[in-house]
């Protein structure tokens, strides 16, 4: 018996941010054939589940800080501590730059987002007169489509009324700004960051990774790791590869996960999982 875990931003999903309708028809087959399958996402769990409509399989959401089987029951979290979210907010807040704080029922940002992130590539294009702006802000409006989005007036409110944290996702087109503080949360002590996109730095818990969550499961449902298969393409499917039976990377994964990999399969675009599941793995 395998456990497949599926990506999804650039994996099971196209450059339009929708599911591959082969991608999924192949992970119906794989669970005809009895095998298990997973997603392995940054998503958050709600947005996961309404890109895959009636496919029910377990989840890990938010880059492995929460695991859900197929009914969507929660098997194990590792959130941000309260008082780490609280400081990284506070934080982010005073950088002035557009972010999200994933939640266990929503995805919150403040109200402004949409200036913020207009501000900026205003700036951008200016001093770089051949940069595409229509396609830089198609880009950013598949932030603002995902599943529970929601908008607050004041970020703040969210470790105010207890809320927990997953994750928290900072999207700016500055990218002095992006390294500045990519640098400082690398340097506190209980969370580490990762990517999935360009433009982008995803906060997490220093005890969340795709990797440990992906082991977690595996034992939860009895599955050898000798036994397990990942389809990835970027940095944040590092941890997963590192730990897999069979890793398999996307045609347009980046060269750290192709390095990694066992195989390597069509682009996204080109369905990718699809080939992988249906020629390459033969199940």
């Amino acid at each position: 018996m395998k456990l497949i875990a599926v990506d999804l931003d650039g994996t099971l999903l196209t450059s339009e941010s929708k599911p591959s309708p082969e991608g999924l028809e192949s992970i119906r087959g794989a669970l005809a054939k009895h095998h298990f399958v997973t997603l392995c996402t940054g998503r958050a769990s709600f947005d996961a589940k309404g890109l895959l409509g009636n496919i029910d399989i377990p989840i890990i959401a938010f880059n492995g800080a929460a695991v859900y089987d197929a009914q969507q029951r929660l098997l194990r979290e590792t959130p941000i501590s309260e008082d780490i979210a609280d400081e990284a907010i506070r934080y982010l807040v005073e950088q002035n730059v557009y972010f999200e704080i994933f939640c266990p029922d929503a995805i919150y940002t403040s109200s402004d987002y949409e200036q913020k992130l207009l501000a900026e590539m205003d700036v951008l294009v200016s001093a770089n007169p051949q940069v595409d702006r229509d396609r830089l802000w198609k880009s950013a409006q598949l932030q603002f489509v995902q599943f529970g989005f929601q908008q607050i007036e004041n970020p703040m409110e969210i470790t105010e009324s207890g809320m927990t944290v997953y994750k928290l996702l900072v999207y700016t087109f500055d990218e002095a700004k992006l390294g500045q503080i990519r640098e400082h949360f690398n340097r506190r002590p209980h969370v580490h960051t990762t990517a999935s996109a360009d433009h982008t730095i995803e906060i997490i818990s220093t005890e969340t990774d795709k990797g440990s969550a992906l082991r977690f499961l595996a034992s939860h449902l009895g599955v050898d790791m000798k036994e397990t298969v990942v389809i990835g393409d970027s940095y944040n499917d590092v941890s997963m590869f590192q730990i897999a039976g069979t890793k398999v990377a996307m045609g347009n994964a980046v060269d750290e996960i192709k390095q990694l990999s066992s195989l390597v399969t069509r682009t996204n675009n080109e369905h990718g999982v699809a080939y992988a599941i249906n020629t390459l793995l033969d199940l």
